[in-house]
């Protein structure tokens, strides 16, 4: 692609499409928060560890169930996830907030596997010397594990997530924050 071509890429997607991706996750987290009353609503989190960054990587979700079969249960759900790094004076922040689609295999006895597909933004923040910026810009991730039914409604998960952040701009410089993974340990709990 042009080097003109993917300027006028970038500035379409600061432009035009953030802000509609910030109304659309605003109003799916609205939609969400009004099913935690429904029976099939469920939270969890998770701790985990980012291999290439060497970091802590914590999450939490807050999701519904779309639809199930004696087999099958596919979830929808909005997460928010949070790592940092501190070197040579300079503290990074990411907070992504990504919309899932999660889908567990059902069946199994006490042990379920689980797997999902994710997108949204991560709001990257940088700090030291005195100078702070923050940009906020496209998140992915997919995920999958294996869950353990400790109770009726509480459960266990180990898992692998590999997230994706396209690049930032930050004081008039592009970075790259580029992808790592993350082997995890969290819970859910089912309303």
């Amino acid at each position: 692609m042009p080097a003109y071509a993917a300027c006028a890429s970038a500035n379409f997607w600061r432009a035009n499409l953030k802000p509609r991706m910030k109304k659309t996750i605003v109003s799916i987290l609205l939609a969400l928060g009004a099913c935690v009353s429904a029976q099939a609503a469920y939270t969890g989190a998770s701790v985990g560890h980012l291999i290439d960054s060497e970091e802590a990587y914590i999450s939490a979700r807050l999701g519904t169930s779309l639809n199930s079969t004696e087999n099958y249960v596919g979830n929808v759900e909005v997460e928010i996830g949070y790592t940092e790094d501190s070197d040579f004076g300079v503290t990074a922040k990411l907070i992504p907030i990504t919309v899932n689609y999660r889908g567990e295999l059902t069946g199994q006895g006490k042990w379920t596997p689980y797997y999902g597909v994710g997108a949204g933004l991560a709001e990257v923040k940088v700090s030291g010397f005195g100078i702070s910026a923050s940009d906020t810009t496209f998140a992915g991730q997919v995920f999958g594990g294996v869950s353990y039914q400790a109770t009726d409604a509480a459960s266990i998960t180990i898992g692998a997530r590999y997230l994706y952040i396209e690049e930032v701009k930050l004081l008039g410089t592009k970075n790259n924050v580029g992808d790592d993974v993350s082997l995890e340990a969290g819970f859910s709990f089912r309303f």
